[in-house]
């Protein structure tokens, strides 16, 4: 037991000093969207983002969702399904998978979502909060953009 506090101890002493001299991570980009599959139910996107993280510490990116607008037309929630670790020291491409579900929208608008669907690139907007952290420090960044991007279609 006597062990297991110590231990605990040194985790937190470790975690907060390294804490201490954090460097803000520049997002410098979207470089690409993949469009794996889209249908009346939803969208399935690979979303491949630049990411420059300057400190000696690696991170994680959490499952989050955030507000998502295409061509500045409301597509509900976009769902970051799965943990990215973002490396120490870096500055490269991450690929996010993102599902976003139609089923708010209205029929007069699936046209409109249609002629996004073949365009050859696409305003993306995303707003809400990105949980990001490493072990028991966790925090919520605020995410606001609007880019134009080059769309690919999957296989």
């Amino acid at each position: 037991m006597k062990n297991l506090g110590l231990s605990v101890f040194i985790l937190l002493t470790l975690v907060f000093s390294s804490c201490g001299d954090f460097q803000d991570v520049t997002f410098e980009g979207i470089e690409n969207v993949k469009v794996n599959k889209i249908s009346q139910q939803g969208i399935d996107v690979d979303i491949t983002a630049k990411i420059k993280n300057p400190n000696k510490v690696a991170f994680t990116i959490y499952k989050s969702d955030l507000d998502a607008t295409f061509s500045n037309m409301n597509v509900g929630k976009a769902i970051l399904t799965n943990n990215v670790k973002i490396k120490a020291n870096t500055s490269q491409a991450y690929t996010f998978n993102i599902k976003s579900d139609f089923s708010k929208l209205s029929m007069a608008e699936l046209p409109n979502l249609l002629s996004i669907a073949t365009s050859k690139s696409i305003k993306v907007g995303l707003k809400g909060n990105l949980r990001v952290g490493k072990l028991f420090v966790k925090k919520n960044y605020p995410v606001d953009m609007v880019k134009s991007v080059p769309m690919n279609f999957g296989n």
